[in-house]
């Protein structure tokens, strides 16, 4: 392209059509270049002896029927070239005929589990496209018995190349032209582009003091300025140029590769061209999509430039037909719907995903799909955008090899088929995907090295005097020259090279390279200036077409807001289903609670003694459903990203999302009210009245939709799931204080000055009001004996009155309307006024919700600077300025790790020599593990062995059992048989075997709040042998440190770092215990070339040293290979293929396959060799097909193997008696765990309690907690007086601190699931501390900030009530405090520890929240409790006894002054007065309260108690309980921390 004049350069399309055309890169059958697609050299036969061939054979079936199968070898079968013909011929016809054909779709699943083709790859370019036929293998017809069976139709079709884009050109995917091109295509210039983000490169941590002090002043003005950008861009501070002065073009139908070190600005480029600009404090220049500006482009074409990030993100309880299925939904317009189901299947056999099709998509914590068919996931989505421009942002991170060229395959090929842009970062790029390129751009530290065609970039920099080692891949030299530490000078250009960025800059802008490019850029603006944009214009109305009538056409999206609502409501309901366990729980909790409570209030009286316990029902019935709700949040938060990112696809607007899911909640909320309904009103004798079941039924539906999107609301404003459920908490509580119920609303109103208002705001009152007046309507309550005034001999029924509110003088019986208007000042009249109020509060919550989702994105897109501990030394700022900013030190990216942090010359220094000389073997090793009722075998009968100085490479596709058998060895499978023989020097394994052994894992477990050093350190303190001095683990520690090259970012925590980093600790915190043997799981994954290379190195010096290691990778490049001595293979199913030396270029490996007719070709990747000589198999020069695991098990060089491991165990175990052994010893003591238990103990506390002053939301929500409920409770009941209604108020102030624990639990127990699975997954099969250590440490970190906690809540809530002062009494609950404080951070700790699964938890913690808070005699009182419950509920009951002992010391000294209303009125007989009517019945019967007025002759007032005392025995509480109950409530803290250790350790 390049080479043309200008004006001829984009003439290379013009002449295109669409019956000429072909894949990109499609070879002729006759092209003699090799064909590597998939690191294969299929179909291409190269001279070698005659009996030799080139895997796979070219006589394989498989060479004209088979080319890949997306990198997934044991899974969805071979693929078949005519299969995929016969599928795109069905798919052509239904489509053609689909008002006829629709029910033909199923036909086309039939062969479904065939999977994608691999398209053949030459160096060919997109300018040289043409249409071949592929000739068939002369030996196809020996082959018959291997095709499925068809007629000889289907066989002449077989001789046609079958074509991946033929089904895209059919214009189902786009629009396309009658020529057959796409109506879609623009080219991306950008021209003089600068980005710049903000910040600094590092940061210190933020401590809890940080925390607490900026809660009222720098957090608080961060939240704001989230919510006004303007702030932000006044607080922007010091700013950082991640992208120099960019300038190029990427045209369409043409690809991009960029390149750099991880950190070096790829991502900031990449975001820049998409147009994600909001992270970064300025983007200037130019970037416009053929024409179209960047703003236009935003407002008008959003999701026509897509940025594709690595990670795959999608909704995990989706199946993958779904998750593809609704992308259509929101791309394809109305009368086109009809066609989505056959484009789902076009795309999953395109991909060769059909066999996962009801299979959930999964991710890390939800069983699904794999890694690969993920990203396959991921690019078929993509594809459904329909989009124009796509960044692809390191998609091929923990994909192998082969795999990856699939991935970009399918990248040319959508490229080519519908005349994308297509812009991509790769790490660790081989040849064969380099050679699919177009363009490079290489970039370092935000400046251009180089751009322009992929072709003649290798030749550049070797012309500015670098040189490119052998059998190094183009790309993996283009990324070695921006590494100071990796670049390689040719002779005499050592001082003439440039060396910095800025160098290669100012080279790459004079020299002839860079003027092409500018004269690229020239011309592709001649071409849309001669062409009058026609490109563009047709673009702009194949975008218009592809809309729905009814969507604006300045909108960016395809369907309308309603189409969008109901795609996405369909999604809700897919989403539910698909996470069948939660729902299961929900139901069983909503069943089994209805029947608890009901059971609770079962058969209430209908008279006046069950009209308080009435109004408890209906309160907790509105309530519960509402409560169980606060699940959404998880959902609504969870949810961000994808939302976000569907949102840049324009599928629909995040406010789709809120309102869809409203809709889906009418019929689930329905359901859940019918059968909780149902189960409450009836059990507890409600009126049995179909008006006021609906009434119920109503509210309780109404007010469970407007507390679910109360909580949605929260969940939009709040950045983090923590402040959702701290806001959302706390809201909830204030709605359950603040309804009327437990504080009367003439209370509330008139007494209550400080927060009384909040009545008015809480729908929940309404709905409370609405219920309570409904039941009450009509009813007449016949006065309970007990309450009959004054009662005993001689008194007459027309002079009695009833002590209850609301009650006439002289009646037995009080009327439902009059109890209410006295009691609450409720009126049966304002239901439907209520009703509407709370779908008003409903309403105006899913309204501010909406607006939330639409304007406030919290979706963090990288991590920031790197965090130092507070008070490390000297922080090392970035030589590099232009890191990413969104990826500085994120967690997920391998960020600025690979030079910017290293010093200028790496160490050359060497690892500690070990005088370790154990040998580790094993024979017929096997695995098995359920399933199905039987059992499968991942590993079959595996053989080998480790010595000192030896690195062993563990490689095979994947599903062989790598890492199965790496846990295996190492001793680590939890579930599953394990068999064979495992011997260290020819005795069995010690039980120190797992502690002196270095297991370095794949996923990088560490607590992330620790510094580099602090986590070296605790390893080394806690494994290295307890009779080695502390100075010296640290001086070996201080050793480590430099020979990872860590040390001047020592101090940084964990948490920041980016993937090398981390994986250098991992390896780090293994080696601080001075193993013996090393294992470790892909270490290279996810990490760059150079930092892989880098890796790999450091390992071969520790190899060097005297450590044995055995080590699994997938995508090794011929440099990384041959730093490994031997390789060990697997086939699936755990079968063993060939285990010996690596050889000098793969010569030992090459000779093993070579003696069995299939050789490397020269050229060839021996890693890609040996994965594709497995998966392909292979055929002798006599046409048998060979099985590699029996070629193997009958080989000389399996005999040889076994009869070494033989020498070996007798040799050693005779030359090392096992009373001289060391390491195994039989005779001297071996212990489990290197260091005491005490030391365990200390050196794990003081790492917990830092990682929560360091993670400072676990402590400051807990105070958060205490503080808001503190003021909230004791400024609410602000100075209580001394009236009936104050002693409830008394009672009511204590039991209120049972609000408390669900929010606190609930921050528990994810925060000790953390820690104990990290403990689980590592630390405990590391052996580095033990059950009692890790149980203590829990238990002692939760006491300071218990203390804490317990004063400020004390203090917020004890004195401002006017609870009695004196020091006994104030001393007494305060100590109540703290062990109610104490109690409920063990009691989540040990449910924690007793629960396998979040999903126990969840359906655990419901019952005992509802046990806690109804079974302790306040909401239902003692006396009116059902004899189920009565006689042990109640007395198991913690909280029974921490109300019981507050109350207790709180109200006996209360004197009683009945307010009137409280009073219970009756007349005297005529001539007698109050007291001599009524003072025996006072005296004697009811053995409490006072007569008001005692020498009246009428209207006597009788007060039902005088004390509190008296009022405390309706409680079933007494004066001299207090210090039983606070013993026996001491006595559940200590079961709570026992239980800890108990379950722990069982």
């Amino acid at each position: 392209m390049f080479g043309h004049q200008p004006g001829e350069l984009y003439r290379r399309q013009t002449d295109a059509n669409a019956h000429d055309t072909n894949l990109h890169n499609v070879a002729p059958f006759e092209s003699t270049v090799p064909d590597l697609a998939g690191g294969s050299a299929e179909d291409v036969s190269v001279p070698t002896a005659a009996t030799t061939t080139v895997v796979p054979s070219a006589e394989d079936s498989s060479a004209s029927e088979v080319d890949g199968t997306w990198g997934e070898r044991d899974v969805g079968g071979p693929v078949s070239h005519r299969m995929a013909m016969d599928d795109y011929e069905t798919m052509r016809r239904e489509l053609t005929q689909l008002s006829q054909t629709q029910s033909r779709a199923s036909n086309a699943s039939a062969r479904s589990r065939r999977g994608f083709f691999r398209t053949q790859t030459s160096q060919s370019k997109a300018s040289k496209i043409s249409r071949s036929r592929r000739r068939r293998p002369s030996s196809e017809s020996t082959q018959a018995e291997d095709l499925e069976a068809g007629d000889a139709e289907a066989i002449a079709k077989e001789e046609e190349e079958f074509e991946l884009g033929g089904f895209i050109k059919e214009g189902h995917f786009e629009k396309r032209t009658a020529e057959g091109q796409s109506a879609k295509k623009v080219g991306v210039v950008f021209k003089n582009l600068t980005v710049k983000g903000t910040g600094a490169t590092t940061t210190t941590a933020k401590t809890l003091p940080d925390a607490i002090l900026g809660t009222f002043g720098p957090d608080l003005y961060r939240i704001i300025s989230g919510f006004v950008p303007a702030l932000q861009r006044l607080n922007a501070g010091s700013t950082r140029t991640l992208i120099n002065d960019f300038t190029g073009v990427v045209r369409d139908r043409e690809m991009m590769l960029v390149l750099g070190r991880p950190g070096s600005g790829c991502t900031s480029f990449l975001k820049a061209v998409a147009n994600k600009r909001t992270e970064y404090a300025s983007v200037t220049g130019d970037v416009n999509y053929g024409g179209i500006s960047a703003s236009e482009q935003k407002n008008h074409y959003l999701g026509e430039v897509n940025y594709n990030p690595e990670d795959d993100q999608h909704f995990p309880s989706l199946n993958v037909w779904q998750t593809l299925k609704f992308s259509l939904m929101n791309k394809t317009k109305k009368r086109h719907s009809s066609e989505i189901n056959i484009i789902v299947d076009a795309l999953l056999k395109m991909f060769g995903i059909s066999h996962t099709r009801k299979t959930l998509v999964g991710n890390e914590y939800v069983r699904g799909i794999s890694g690969g068919e993920r990203k396959r996931v991921s690019i078929a989505e993509t594809l459904a955008t329909k989009s124009t421009v796509v960044c692809w942002d390191n998609s091929t991170r923990g994909l192998d090899s082969s795999t990856a060229l699939d991935y970009a395959n399918s990248l040319r090929i959508m490229t080519d088929v519908s005349d994308r842009t297509t812009l991509v970062t790769l790490y660790q790029a081989g040849e064969s995907i380099y050679e699919l390129m177009d363009k490079v751009l290489v970039i370092d530290e935000g400046r251009m090295m180089y751009q322009g065609p992929a072709n003649e970039a290798k030749q550049y920099f070797i012309d500015l005097g670098f040189h490119c080692p052998e059998r190094q891949t183009t790309a993996d030299f283009l990324t070695s020259v921006t590494d100071p530490t990796q670049r390689v000078y040719r002779q005499g250009f050592e001082h003439s090279a440039p060396n910095t960025p800025t160098d290669f800059e100012q080279a790459f802008k004079n020299s002839a390279a860079y003027q092409k490019v500018l004269a690229d850029v020239a011309d592709y603006e001649e071409y849309l200036q001669k062409t009058d944009f026609q490109d563009t214009q047709q673009f702009k109305r194949s975008v218009q077409d592809q809309k729905s009538k009814t969507v604006s056409k300045k909108s960016s999206f395809t369907v309308s807001l309603w189409r969008q609502v109901l795609a996405c409501t369909a999604r809700e309901f897919w989403l539910v289903w698909g996470d069948k366990p939660t729902l299961y729980t929900k139901l069983f909790i909503i069943i089994s609670n209805g029947l608890i409570v009901g059971s609770l209030f079962y058969d209430q009286s209908n008279g006046t003694d069950g009209a308080f316990s009435r109004g408890g029902t209906i309160f907790f019935s509105i309530l519960f459903l509402g409560w169980l709700q606060l699940t959404e949040l998880m959902k609504a938060v969870s949810g961000r990203v994808v939302i976000a990112r569907h949102k840049e696809y324009a599928f629909y607007r995040p406010s789709a999302v809120s309102l869809a899911r409203v809709v889906a909640d009418f019929p689930l909320i329905l359901f859940q009210v019918i059968i909780f309904g149902i189960i409450m009103y009836f059990m507890t004798n409600l009126d049995a009245d179909v008006s006021k079941f609906f009434i119920y039924a109503l509210f309780v539906y109404i007010t469970t939709i407007c507390t679910t999107a109360l909580y949605r609301m929260f969940a939009a404003l709040s950045p983090t799931i923590d402040d959702a459920v701290r806001f959302s908490g706390t809201a909830f509580n204030l709605l359950i204080v603040y309804t009327g119920y437990a504080i009367l609303k003439p209370e509330l109103l008139n007494n209550k000055i400080w927060f009384g208002w909040l009545y008015y705001v809480n729908p929940i009152a309404y709905s409370f009001e609405g219920v309570l007046t409904s039941e009450f309507a009509g009813r007449v309550m016949e006065c309970a004996p007990a309450q009959l005034v004054p009662q005993g001999p001689g008194v007459q029924p027309e002079y009695q009155g009833c002590a209850f509110s609301g009650a006439q003088i002289g009646s037995s019986n009080v009327t439902g309307e009059n109890y209410l208007e006295t009691t609450y000042q409720y009126t049966r009249s304002n239901l439907w006024r209520n009703f509407g109020v709370v779908i008003a509060f409903t309403v105006l919550y899913i309204l501010v919700a909406i607006v939330g989702t639409e304007l406030f994105q919290f979706v963090k897109t990288g991590g920031g600077a790197i965090v130092f501990k507070k008070g490390a030394g000297k922080k090392v700022v970035f030589a590099s300025q232009a890191a990413d900013a969104e990826k500085a030190g994120d967690s997920g990216d391998s960020s600025a790790s690979s030079g910017q942090l290293r010093t200028e010359k790496e160490s050359d220094s060497d690892p500690q020599s070990t005088s370790n000389d154990e040998i580790f073997t094993w024979t017929n090793v096997e695995y098995s593990v359920p399933y199905e009722g039987s059992h499968r075998k991942l590993l079959n009968n595996v053989h080998g062995y480790a010595k000192p100085g030896v690195m062993i490479a563990l490689m095979g596709a994947s599903g062989a059992g790598k890492t199965t058998l790496l846990n295996t060895l190492s001793q680590r499978q939890s579930v599953g048989i394990v068999a064979g023989e495992m011997l260290v020097d020819g005795r069995p394994l010690g039980k120190e075997f797992q502690r002196i052994t270095g297991f370095v894992e794949q996923q990088d477990l560490h607590d992330g709040t620790s510094t580099i050093r602090e986590a070296i350190e605790f390893s080394a303190i806690l494994r290295q042998e307890r009779h080695i001095p502390k100075p010296d683990k640290l001086a070996y520690v201080q050793e480590i440190i430099d020979l990872l090259e860590l040390g001047e970012i020592q101090d940084a925590l964990i948490s920041s770092l980016g993937v090398e980093q981390r994986k250098r600790v991992t390896i780090g915190v293994e080696l601080a215990a001075k193993p013996s043997l090393l294992f470790l799981d892909e270490p290279t994954s996810g990490l760059d070339s150079q930092s892989a290379y880098s890796i790999i190195r450091f390992l071969r010096k520790l190899a060097h040293a005297g450590h044995g290691l055995i080590c699994t990778i997938h995508q090794p490049s011929s440099l990384l290979v041959q730093q490994f001595d031997m390789i060990l293979a697997l086939n699936p199913g755990g079968n063993t293929f060939y285990f010996g030396p690596v050889g000098d270029n793969g010569a030992a490996v090459n000779s093993y396959f070579s003696k069995r007719g299939v050789v490397c070709p020269p050229q060839k990747n021996i890693a890609e060799f040996i994965l594709e000589t497995a998966i392909k198999g292979g055929k002798r020069s006599d046409g048998k097909r060979l099985n590699w695991n029996e070629e193997w098990k009958n080989s000389e060089e399996n005999q040889n193997l076994l009869a070494e491991i033989s020498n070996i165990n007798a040799e050693r175990s005779a030359a090392k008696p096992a009373a001289t052994s060391s390491a195994h010893d039989s005779t001297t003591t071996q212990y489990a765990y290197a260091s005491p238990l005490w030391l365990q103990t200390t050196t794990l506390t003081r790492r917990m309690f830092t990682q929560h002053w360091r993670d400072p939301s676990y402590y400051y929500g807990k105070l958060f907690v205490a503080v808001i409920t503190g003021i909230f409770n004791g400024f609410t009941f602000y100075n209580l007086g001394s009236s009936v209604s104050s002693l409830q108020d008394r009672m009511f102030t204590s039991f209120l601190i049972i609000l408390i624990p669900p929010t606190v639990v609930n921050a528990v127990v994810p925060k000790f699931y953390q820690n104990l699975a990290l403990w689980l997954a590592r630390e405990n099969p590391s052996r580095i501390y033990g059950w009692s250590a890790f149980c203590t440490a829990s238990v002692v970190t939760e006491i300071p900030i218990s203390i804490l906690s317990s004063v400020v809540y004390w203090l917020l809530w004890y004195w401002p009530t006017g609870l009695p002062a004196d020091s006994a009494t104030a001393g007494y609950v305060f100590l109540m405090t703290l062990l109610f404080f104490l109690f409920q951070a063990s009691w989540g700790q040990w449910i924690c520890a007793f629960a396998p699964s979040f999903t126990v938890i969840s359906n655990v913690l419901p019952f005992f929240f509802v046990m806690f808070s109804l079974f302790n005699g306040v909401v239902r009182p003692y006396a009116q409790l059902s004899v189920f419950w009565k006689y042990w509920m109640y007395y198991l009951n913690p909280s029974t006894y921490w109300i019981g002992g507050v109350i207790a010391a709180t109200l006996p000294s209360v004197n009683v002054q009945c307010a009137p209303r409280e009073a219970a009125y009756f007349d005297p007989p005529p001539g007698q007065t109050c007291v001599s009517y009524a003072g025996g019945f006072v005296a004697e019967i009811a053995r409490r309260g006072y007569l008001m007025n005692p020498d009246a002759t009428t209207n006597c007032g009788y007060c039902p108690y005088a004390t509190g005392e008296e009022y405390m025995a309706t409680l079933n509480v007494f004066r001299g309980d207090k210090w039983r109950d606070m013993g026996v409530f001491l006595a559940f803290c200590a079961s709570n921390w026992a239980l800890v250790y108990f379950f722990i350790y069982t």
